[in-house]
This record gives C-alpha cells, sequence and structure tokens, in this order.
C-alpha cells in the first residue's frame, strides 16, 4: 500500500450493514442476532479476528457502526425466527439514514449481505427502481434496490462498497452487479473463501479483509 493510499483511508467513518459474517458479541446492536464467537469455529475467538476489525485497523479507519445480524435476508420474506424488522431493507433505516449515528454520518458504508437470501431459497423478483410495494420487498432483487437507493439517498457522499460472498446462487450475484452499475455503487465479488460450516473461519476473515482492502485501495487511489 503506498502512503497515497493509506492517507486516503486513514480516519475514515465506516458504517456496516451485515449478516452473521459481520457480527461479533458485543460489537452489534443489542436487538440483533449473534453467531460469532462460537466453539464450532474457535478460531474467531476475538473481535480482533474478523475481517471488518482486521480492516479498519490496518487502515486507520474507525467504526461508526455495525448493524449486523446473524440469519438475516435482504428481503422481508425472513427465516421462521427472524421478524420483517430483522431484514436489512428494514435495518438500514436504524443505522444509514441521513440523520446518521449521534450526528455522524459514514464517508464509507460497507454492505455485505445475500447470503441468507440465497441459502433460503427467497424468492428473487426482478430489478425494480420505482415505486416499491411491501410485496415486492419480499423478493431479493427488487429489495436489493431498495436498499441501494435507500442507502445512496440518504447518503450522498458516502462511499458504498457492495461485498458480495462466495458461493451464491448465479442470478443473484448478477443481479445485484446491475443494480450496483444502476446506482453508481462498487462491487466486490469476493473470491476463495475459508469457510467450516458455511461460516469463514479466522484465514476466511483475513481474506475478506485482504480483498476488501485491496479493492478499497484500488477505489480511493482513482478519486
Amino acid at each position: 500500500m503506498t502512503d497515497h493510499q493509506a492517507f486516503a483511508l486513514r480516519g475514515k467513518k465506516v458504517s456496516i450493514l451485515g449478516d452473521s459474517y459481520s457480527t461479533f458479541a458485543g460489537c452489534v446492536p443489542e436487538n440483533c442476532y449473534v453467531f460469532y464467537p462460537l466453539d464450532i469455529l474457535p478460531d474467531v475467538a476475538r473481535a480482533e479476528d474478523t475481517w471488518w476489525h482486521q480492516l479498519i485497523t490496518r487502515t486507520g479507519m474507525w467504526l461508526l457502526s455495525n448493524n449486523s445480524s446473524s440469519g438475516t435476508t435482504i428481503c422481508t420474506s425472513v427465516r421462521p425466527e427472524h421478524c420483517v424488522e430483522d431484514a436489512f431493507v428494514c435495518r438500514m433505516k436504524h443505522s444509514l439514514s441521513r440523520n446518521g449515528i449521534q450526528g455522524e454520518t459514514p464517508d464509507l458504508i460497507l454492505i455485505f449481505g445475500g447470503t441468507n437470501d440465497s441459502w433460503t431459497d427467497a424468492p428473487l423478483g426482478r430489478l425494480q427502481y420505482e415505486n416499491w410495494t411491501e410485496k415486492d420487498l419480499q423478493a431479493v432483487l427488487p429489495a436489493f434496490c431498495d436498499l441501494l437507493h435507500y442507502v445512496t439517498a440518504e447518503n450522498p457522499h458516502a462511499f458504498v462498497l457492495n461485498i458480495i460472498n462466495t458461493d451464491m446462487k448465479p442470478e443473484i450475484v448478477q443481479g445485484m452487479r446491475e443494480a450496483c452499475a444502476h446506482y453508481s455503487v462498487h462491487c466486490l465479488a469476493l473470491r476463495e473463501i475459508d469457510k467450516a460450516y458455511g461460516h469463514p473461519t479466522k484465514l476466511g476473515m483475513t481474506q475478506i479483509a485482504d480483498q476488501t482492502e485491496d479493492a478499497l485501495n484500488k477505489l480511493f487511489s482513482c478519486e
């Protein structure tokens, strides 16, 4: 990383909207479901082992909010143990409104979801860029469009990066790419992430941090 790239990221305020991959006990809102730490993945034992903590530590950025909840979908077709308010399209309004967090707004927003939509066979729907109804938001692609519309409209000065997990349904990945292009949101498709039980190991967390840091360095060096 060059000095210019390090300077470009240092001090930036980061907000995360995510699922289990971005949780850690004590680091997410109290009403969120937590996955990490977990006995079956003992090497992710500290918040410092998570991808997002590694990222902010390396770059000198600081975490404004981490609104991540395990098992949650982007769309409102949620798992039986969840309520509609747990969906990304609902939680986004708690941490990514124009009011920010105690008046602070993010410079960088990282969206990392869709895994549970893919795993639970949530309705796909179609890309839709306006006039969403409650029924529309029960499907993945219109809900993802609504998510990007809200986040970019409420945070016009923030840099938004959508992170796409590995092993997701190709039609969700393609739809995410097209929606991101429509809203001028940058997209990072992860590759070769080490996992156990469908979730990143400590190595996998480092791989996510590496790939996200590399993407951000390249994007910010072009500003």
